[in-house]
């Protein structure tokens, strides 16, 4: 089987500010707050600075700042402890957009579960509403300790004990999806947490209920059936949820496949390009032909939702239960995106080939990507390894960071290869 490998390089510091920012260390900090020679909190500690001190912001990576503090010496500070002076005016969104402000998406390979991390732009200037640099996760994966957990070990090098989440987002309660969210609100500072409301019980509730603890902060919980909450992550993101569990269970099955169509669907555009993340709302049942379309994306289509997307993070791990033809029609897509491990479901390790090929067949240029490429002979325990899918967009380009593209010819010679006990 041949593959194409599509990488491009990423650098987070190819953000750079319309001018040097000045901001001041938030009043609110007690003692000090430490910057460091680097964007990470194992970095040397260079000095720690007061509530009120003046600083001058350079450029940014996600969770951070690298700011001049006047001796003269640059260093990195953590995002959250420090604040524009003065305050900023709400800015104009630019037309055209630039060309140098990327929105990056990481699909992070935690084997057999959806894990995703969305930082958008960020023009080094906080509070003008545009380019802010928001941190948005959708899905945590299935481990919910913090050893060997591939999301916690992915975002450490990036962020720091208690940075803020913008969003976190639980797609439904099902715990390759919401266990890896729980690990996170023990280590992040979550402004707004979202999911569709299904009374789900037992461990999910006592997951909902620890927000009440004082180690864990969740400012806002939106968890009101049938309700789409409004989105707000810069001027320049459109995101809206397309669906939600609607409070009732009419038409969409029962057990576990009532619960993956309580999913939350979300689309974000930026500038032209647009985003469709399905968590595991299904399409049919796994015997029913791809001409069969029921559940979520028979609401969705029904509904008139706007679905054409350039990229699809396809529903259930490319189970058989998704994409319907309908559906695909309507998404058109020019990226799919598989979030999937090596176990097993009655009988076959998912993605499913078919659904694979349904996608090659209406579209022999679409680009599929997955994180369990790499998979092929491991265990479940053994299928973390690294595959993660990294793409970005400046609003009007989609490139490939990290990910290996599969070959849509090569599809077929897997079907045989797909059973399992």
């Amino acid at each position: 089987m041949r593959f194409t490998t599509i990488c491009f390089l990423l650098v987070y510091t190819a953000y750079p500010a319309y001018a040097q920012e000045p901001y001041i260390v938030k009043p609110s900090v007690q003692d000090c707050v430490n910057v460091r020679s680097d964007s990470n909190s194992d970095a040397s500690l260079l000095t720690c600075l007061a509530a009120n001190a003046p600083v001058t912001v350079l450029s940014s990576r996600p969770y951070w700042r690298e700011i001049d503090f006047g001796e003269p010496t640059t260093g990195w500070i953590a995002k959250k402890f420090i604040v524009p002076s003065p305050t900023p005016a709400i800015a104009p969104l630019p037309d055209p957009l630039p060309t140098n402000m990327w929105m990056t998406i990481h699909f992070i390979d935690v084997g057999q579960g959806d894990a995703i991390w969305i930082h958008t732009a960020d023009d080094d200037v906080d509070g003008n509403g545009i380019f802010e640099g928001k941190n948005i996760i959708i899905d945590g994966g299935p481990y919910y300790r913090n050893q060997n957990n591939p999301l916690l070990d992915y975002l450490h090098g990036q962020a720091h004990h208690l940075a803020v989440l913008d969003a976190l987002v639980v797609t439904h309660p099902h715990s390759d999806h919401y266990y890896g969210a729980e690990m996170l609100s023990r280590h992040f500072e979550i402004e707004d947490y979202y999911d569709p409301g299904f009374p789900k019980g037992g461990n999910f509730e006592k997951f909902i209920e620890a927000f009440s603890k004082p180690e864990i902060i969740v400012n806002n919980v939106h968890r009101t059936p049938s309700e789409k909450p409004t989105l707000d992550w810069g001027g320049e993101v459109s995101a809206e949820f397309l669906y939600t569990w609607p409070g009732v269970d009419t038409g969409l099955s029962h057990g576990n496949t009532l619960e993956n169509n309580t999913s939350m669907v979300l689309k974000l555009t930026y500038g032209t390009t647009s985003f469709l993340f399905m968590g595991d709302a299904e399409g049919k049942d796994r015997t029913d032909p791809p001409a069969t379309i029921k559940y979520v994306e028979k609401i969705l289509i029904d509904e008139g939702a706007s679905l054409k997307s350039n990229l699809l993070k396809i529903a259930h791990h490319g189970s058989e239960t998704s994409s319907s033809n309908t559906f695909m029609d309507a998404v058109d897509p020019d990226f799919v995106v598989v979030q999937s491990g090596r176990k097993c479901f009655n009988g076959t390790h998912i993605p499913d080939m078919s659904v694979l090929m349904r996608y090659c067949a209406k579209n022999p240029n679409v680009k599929i990507y997955r994180t369990d490429e790499g998979d092929a002979g491991l265990s479940t325990g053994d299928a973390v390894n690294g595959d993660h899918v990294v793409i970005r967009t400046n609003g009007v380009v989609i490139e490939v960071v990290e990910g290996v593209q599969a070959d849509c010819a090569g599809l077929s010679a897997q079907v045989a290869g797909q059973s399992c006990t």
